[in-house]
């Protein structure tokens, strides 16, 4: 690991420390059945598989999960962060082995979720915390009543910073500066599928073929398929513009002292959900069910906001000032309509293979 990755690490290590500590001896009050507890304990641990949360974060997580529900030292929370397209892949191939290892898997593809329920792969457990998730089932986010319900939400928008690119980028249409001509654009990876490609479908929606001609002509940069990647890069001044996750902003901001800035360009982002799903077979289906009802509740969704700076969508919730100018509330993302239950893999395939064809 190179020292400006040692120094983003240790960082974030300290900042989530920092809130943790900030909880003091505050002790959660979620409802949950004794028998349900009582049956998680047996279990003894609960494996989460998720395309967001950091290491520190989850840690912070399991602390605070096992303090709230009573669970013994030894009751373990496995978690393990991958990109959307590999963990896709990871849980499919579970599933279709027969040998599934994950009790809880989290990413922002529709599809995995509903081709699973079809498939029968697909736990029913309507947490009571869903409830509580009215405004993002207006906005259209993904959700199966009894399954799963969005639990946070992201988009990819540009990301400058000013020091380096002071220009606003107020519209999709001021990607195409000259000045940023030559790898001085990070694009995220489309190839590679999951919530980027389902971005790329989206600005389809509101921008022609032809503008992504012309972003080609820019010679863009792709990113590795990590936002934190991507986001050092630009801290690190090696592009001027990286299309990415702005709440990995807030996070470098903490660590870095650097105040990168975030734009919302006036035809729209995609706003992307991300559920939290049981799997049929998990192997620990208590443990996962209480999991999942501490995620989603009040307590659990201002740890996640706190800590990973993403857009909240629990009803009532507040966003702190120094959040809020990354990931904004959902009523002021101006959010490209989308109707997840009718894209399918075929169209998806095609919007991939049309961005192979224009980037070649």
């Amino acid at each position: 690991m190179d020292r400006s990755r040692t120094i983003v690490a240790l960082g974030m290590i300290v900042f989530v420390l920092a809130f943790v500590l900030s909880l003091g001896g505050a002790s959660f009050s979620l409802a949950a059945s004794k028998e349900m507890i009582a049956a998680a304990i047996k279990e003894g641990e609960v494996s989460w598989l998720d395309a967001i949360v950091v290491p520190p974060t989850a840690k912070a997580f399991e602390e605070a999960f096992k303090k709230e529900y009573g669970l013994p030292d030894s009751f373990k929370v496995k978690h393990e962060r991958l990109g959307t397209g590999p963990l896709s892949t990871r849980v499919a191939e579970e599933v279709k082995a027969n040998r599934v290892t994950i009790d809880i898997f989290a990413a922002a593809v529709p599809t995995l979720y509903s081709d699973l329920k079809d498939y029968g792969a697909m736990m029913r457990y309507d947490s009571p915390e869903f409830a509580y998730y009215s405004q993002a089932r207006k906005v259209g986010l993904p959700y199966e009543p009894g399954y799963w319900q969005s639990a946070v939400a992201y988009v990819f928008s540009p990301i400058t910073n000013p020091k380096l690119y002071p220009k606003k980028i107020a519209s999709w249409q001021d990607i195409l500066d000259p000045a940023l001509k030559g790898e001085k654009i990070l694009y995220p990876n489309i190839i590679g599928g999951g919530s980027p490609l389902y971005s790329y479908v989206g600005w389809r929606k509101i921008l022609p073929k032809s503008y992504f001609v012309e972003v080609a002509k820019q010679k863009v940069a792709f990113d590795r398929g990590s936002s934190v990647d991507a986001t050092q890069q630009l801290t690190q001044g090696q592009v001027l513009v990286a299309i990415t996750n702005p709440f990995r902003i807030m996070q470098s901001a903490e660590q870095t002292g650097l105040d990168l800035a975030a734009h919302f360009p006036k035809e729209g982002v995609l706003l992307l959900g991300q559920p939290y799903g049981i799997l049929a077979k998990a192997p620990h289906p208590n443990a996962a069910k209480l999991f999942i009802d501490f995620l989603y509740s009040e307590k659990g969704m201002k740890m996640y906001v706190d800590l990973e700076g993403i857009i909240a969508i629990r009803d009532g919730m507040k966003v702190p000032d120094k959040i809020k100018k990354y990931s904004p509330p959902l009523g002021e993302v101006n959010a490209i309509p989308m109707d997840w239950k009718t894209l399918d893999t075929k169209t998806l395939n095609q919007y991939q293979e049309e961005f192979k064809e224009i980037f070649r």
